[in-house]
């Protein structure tokens, strides 16, 4: 120790005892905001990325460039598109190239991306036809030069004026379909559905303007009845850049092509007027196979707008002129060119694609949440909402693939439990809530869908079976009797069983040439043809048909197209707005049964509406009608409605809230107008 230094002060034991330390409020709250940031983003912020496998993505290539997502419109064109995509086989790359559709004018900023994908140049390959659509010719036509429908005012105002005695069927039912409008309302209340005019003026085609028309765009019509016959009729989908997925592009070539169809029924229906039957059996055909290429594997949506092109044909009356029938040589031309129509796509085709384009919608949403409010479901605050909360994507894109498989199986059950606030605490379970809100919001209706297809292939057999009759008719110069009978006058056969040479099917054909038609229905040789499942007889809307049981009945009563006494019946003398054969689900009977068919009485009643047997059929001496007891009127397994096939060559669905007096009419052949 130095001089300077002084001693160290000695220092008591008390003293040397260190004081504890205390832990202010800073603390507590700088580890309790810890813990609280922790476990928010632990549960609430932190999100777990994607992983691409069967799972979750369902497909694992193609990706996209960077390696991070799968590519699902890629996988779609490998799947969708054949080779024949960018080649003339294509017949809508025929149609785009020489019309062009309605991309030109209406979205201008698609049509490269359609040259492109089809093949063609977008400066060489310009359109050298034009087409418009009846009901934007006729509209623009009436609001530009009103005086060039002064005929059709001038005949329909002198119809007002003569007394009902005097008028024809035809005029007649002109007057009562537009009774309680001015003629000048009329044409405006049919400006969209312009072959309508055909029923309101019978010189309709005759008319300059109609003329006109169809002078303009007789050329591009032909061009589609010709692409029709292609191979394939691929409208290719193209998704601009600034569309994040497949769900938010509208599909305008789909559009064009719904467009040609409403013109050859169109150009049918008048070709119908001038007798030319040839011409408008073409244009019809045409409008299936546009409809069968568009309904092939493929979105919902496209397949959708095939069925809606099926319908347009389905509809047109080409046998609805009395004083012009189609001959046996047409008919039978009609049939064959329906038994050759392209496959259509089934409806689990298209829940498979539209799997993809689910897929594909949920990744935009995880790259981008402000995607879901650009689809129209959801909003600003959602958006903001999934940028902050942190969700399990593997979670939800899993649910997403079990969804579709059970859509596939049929067995997707769409009840959903109140969602439980509770649920956004948990990773997991806010994924799973998540998931299930997608599903609500975005899920297609496939349940409406699948109806769509049943209720065209039940169209589709209907047709068939009218053709059938049509054909008949032709041979025999009647329609085939509700049921033959035998020398005393008994049932022997139902019409469906006299119906099975005229189908144009070999294996039909053979069933009929194996059946005892001098025998009873029921006889022990007949009777092994009862369990046979006729898929023309029937309706694929009703699951509960048991083995050999039929949808379908004819209507018999006295002056009907089908009597009780075992005799056929002309169609001459009937009204053309007539039911030829309807529906039935309830008490539904075998193909084979000759004496249970719908009577005059129990169909007057509606559709969909149900009574019981009054007991059983009464044999012995003349049959009639009324000594025959029913078992069902009108109904099916279609919702609102039921499909019908008519005396004028078209099939229509009529509502089951139809005024009932005018389906009276239909029935017994006095309707005014079509339903």
């Amino acid at each position: 120790m130095t001089e300077n230094q002084s001693p160290m002060p000695k220092m008591t034991p008390e003293e040397n005892v260190r004081p504890e330390r205390k832990i202010g409020c800073l603390t507590y709250c700088c580890v309790i905001g810890f813990v609280l940031i922790v476990l928010i983003w632990f549960n609430i912020l932190r999100g777990v990325p994607l992983r691409i496998t069967p799972e979750t993505t369902h497909i694992t290539e193609p990706l996209t460039p960077d390696k991070r997502f799968v590519d699902y419109l890629a996988a779609f064109e490998q799947h969708y598109y054949p080779p024949e995509t960018a080649t003339d086989d294509n017949g809508y790359r025929m149609v785009f190239r020489a019309v062009g559709g309605p991309l030109e004018t209406s979205m201008p900023e698609y049509v490269q991306g359609y040259y492109e994908k089809l093949g063609l140049d977008y400066i060489l390959d310009k359109p050298t036809l034009s087409y418009t659509e009846p009901h934007d010719y006729f509209e623009r036509r009436y609001k530009a030069q009103p005086e060039d429908f002064d005929d059709i005012l001038a005949y329909m105002t002198k119809l007002r004026e003569r007394e009902p005695s005097d008028l024809s069927d035809d005029e007649d039912a002109t007057n009562h379909r537009f009774a309680g409008r001015t003629p000048e309302e009329d044409i405006q209340a049919n400006s969209w559905r312009t072959w309508e005019f055909t029923a309101m003026y019978p010189d309709m085609h005759k008319l300059p303007m109609v003329q006109e028309w169809l002078t303009a765009n007789n050329e591009a019509l032909d061009l589609v009845v010709e692409a029709s016959h292609k191979p394939v009729f691929i409208v290719p989908i193209v998704v601009p850049s600034d569309a994040a997925c497949m769900y938010e592009v509208l599909l305008p070539g789909l559009q064009g092509v719904r467009s040609f169809a409403r013109g050859l029924q169109a150009r049918a229906a008048f070709r119908v007027s001038e007798g030319d039957i040839d011409g408008a059996i073409e244009d019809i055909l045409a409008c299936y196979r546009l409809g069968r290429h568009l309904s092939r594997p493929s979105f919902m949506v496209q397949q959708l707008v095939g069925i809606a092109c099926e319908g347009i044909a389905h509809s047109v009356a080409f046998n609805g002129n009395l004083t012009t029938q189609a001959d046996a040589k047409q008919l039978k031309h009609f049939q064959e060119g329906l038994n050759n129509l392209p496959p259509r796509g089934t409806w689990q085709d298209g829940i498979e694609m539209e799997r993809l384009a689910y897929l594909d919608s949920l990744t935009a949403i995880m790259k981008d949440p402000t995607v879901l409010s650009r689809m129209g479901f959801g909003s600003s605050v959602t958006d903001n909402l999934l940028l902050i909360v942190g969700l399990d994507w593997n979670v939800i894109f899993k649910r997403a693939n079990s969804v579709f498989d059970e859509m596939v199986a049929g067995t997707f059950d769409d009840t959903r439990s109140v969602p439980n606030p509770a649920h956004l605490l948990t990773l997991k379970a806010r994924s799973e809530l998540a998931a299930e809100i997608f599903i609500a919001w975005t899920l297609p209706a496939t349940e409406v869908y699948r109806e769509a297809f049943h209720r065209t292939e039940c169209c589709d057999n209907l047709k068939r079976i009218q053709l059938a009759m049509f054909l008949y008719h032709a041979e025999h110069g009647t329609l085939p009797p509700a049921f033959s009978v035998d020398a005393d006058g008994k049932p022997l056969h139902s019409w469906r069983t006299l119906l099975l040479p005229y189908f144009g099917d070999a294996e039909l054909a053979e069933l009929y040439a194996q059946i005892r038609l001098d025998e009873p229905w029921d006889s022990e040789h007949n009777l092994p043809f009862h369990q046979r499942n006729l898929d023309v007889y029937r309706c694929p809307s009703n699951p509960t048909l048991a083995a050999g049981e039929t949808s379908y009945s004819v209507i018999v009563g006295d002056e009907l197209l089908f009597t009780g006494d075992g005799q056929g019946q002309t169609l001459a003398g009937h009204g053309r707005n007539m039911l030829m054969v309807v529906e039935r689900k309830d008490d539904t009977v075998c193909w084979m049964q000759p004496d249970a068919e719908i009577s005059h009485a129990d169909a007057e009643s509606g559709i969909s509406s149900s009574r019981r047997s009054r007991g059983l059929p009464i044999h012995g001496g003349p049959i009639t009608f009324s000594s025959v007891a029913t078992t069902t009127t009108i109904s099916s397994n279609h919702t609102g409605g039921c499909n019908f096939a008519l005396r004028d060559g078209s099939i229509e669905f009529i509502s089951e809230v139809f005024d009932l007096e005018r389906f009276r009419e239909l029935i017994n052949g006095t309707a005014k107008e079509r339903p």
